[in-house]
């Protein structure tokens, strides 16, 4: 793998944005798979886009909050990060550095007895940036340039909205010109970002994935690839339906549906950045690179339901039939519920248009979910 971009690499369109979450950053076998992935399937020029390791987002609420009420203590976070570098054979003083930044602002949290929303989204921004250097060092120790790179001096601005902040327009200039002189593999943090004040922002749940898709629309990226510890998106939630199966093509429209209706493996606004820059979206298995996992595309596809999801709509529970629904999938829905002794009470629609609603009582929506993804998705079982 090339130490550097090669000159003329962005004009040709060989950049591949590889966003990794905290599942796939378990632990130090964890980070070294995404190396592997990264060496074996980045190409020739890829840039990485890290979360937090796994649990280490809870761990820095927890303290902030409880510096707020007096009580500092940052151990479980130090001890959590020492611990895959000591995996890793990397140098336990690594992140030494950003410990100690930490604990002067929960510190000065505990004197104030107060946890503003500025001091919050700073304290979470240890998480990424402490993951993005464990990264970057892994790569190193396997003889590859790789730099670890905080979003926000790429030029990633947001307004103040903190904890959910919404990106600016960025300057698409400045930020291709800051990825070109970065040396190696940029590994940068996601998540974050900067308002006009310079306050460090986060974009909300799964921002990270919003951040990789707005570096890859800025640099004009061949694709970018959100590695997940599921094979794509797959047809119902794996947790309640073990049967749900990878989902090969999926249109934009689809896939924004399924994330307004709470399915967790996309953030609804990180498709818009690569609609606009006609950027290809795939979903990979960070736990099998060689699954095809699920391409995004623009183009509606089918007749039927892509997927079913246990939802609320307007307060009452549902199982939500995603995709070209027609009367046929619909009837095969209903007469599953009649077969297990349930029933629609009630109809609706998205107001998109992409999702049907069947109403069901209290209680009922996962066997309900169950019994509609057998109709539609497993009608030879």
């Amino acid at each position: 793998m090339r130490a550097r971009y090669p000159l003329g690499a962005m004009e040709q369109g060989v950049i591949k944005v590889m966003k990794f979450g905290g599942a796939a950053l378990r632990d130090g076998p964890g980070v070294r798979r995404v190396v592997d992935i990264v060496t074996h399937h980045g190409g020739e020029a890829p840039v990485v886009v890290v979360s937090a390791l796994e649990g280490v987002t809870d761990l820095l609420v927890d303290a902030a909050r409880a510096a707020a009420r007096g009580e500092v203590n940052s151990d479980a976070i130090r001890i959590r990060h020492r611990s895959v570098l000591a995996q890793l054979s990397a140098d336990p003083e690594l992140l030494d550095r950003y410990s100690r930044e930490l604990s002067l602002i929960l510190e000065s949290i505990r004197g104030r007895r107060e946890l503003g929303a500025v001091e919050l989204d700073h304290v979470l921004s240890f998480g990424e940036r402490a993951s993005a250097r464990i990264v970057a060092k892994c790569f190193e120790n396997q003889g590859i340039m790789a730099t670890p790179v905080d979003s926000y001096d790429l030029g990633l601005k947001t307004d103040s909205n903190h904890r959910n902040a919404r990106p600016l327009s960025p300057a698409r200039a400045t930020l291709e010109r800051s990825i070109w002189e970065i040396p190696g593999i940029p590994v940068v943090t996601g998540f974050l970002a900067k308002d006009g004040e310079g306050n460090l922002t986060t974009l909300g749940r799964n921002g990270s994935d919003l951040s990789a898709a707005l570096l890859a629309e800025a640099v004009e990226a061949e694709a970018v690839e959100f590695w997940k510890g599921v094979p794509g998106v797959l047809s119902a939630d794996p947790a309640v339906v073990p049967e749900a199966r990878s989902i090969e093509r999926l249109c934009f429209a689809d896939a924004e549906e399924l994330g307004h209706l709470g399915a967790r493996i996309l953030h609804p606004d990180a498709i818009a950045p690569a609609v606009r820059a006609g950027v290809e979206v795939r979903v990979r298995f960070v736990k099998d690179p060689s699954h095809p996992g699920t391409v995004l595309v623009k183009e509606e596809l089918g007749v039927g339901p892509v997927a079913v999801v246990a939802t609320v709509h307007e307060a009452r529970e549902a199982v939500a039939l995603v995709g070209a629904n027609n009367e046929e999938s619909g009837a095969l829905a209903r007469r599953a519920l009649e077969e297990r002794g349930l029933s629609a009470d009630w109809t609706g629609r998205s107001k998109s248009g992409r999702a049907v609603f069947l109403g069901v009582k209290p209680g009922e929506v996962l066997e309900a979910l169950r019994a509609v993804h057998g109709a539609l998705f497993e009608p030879g079982l």
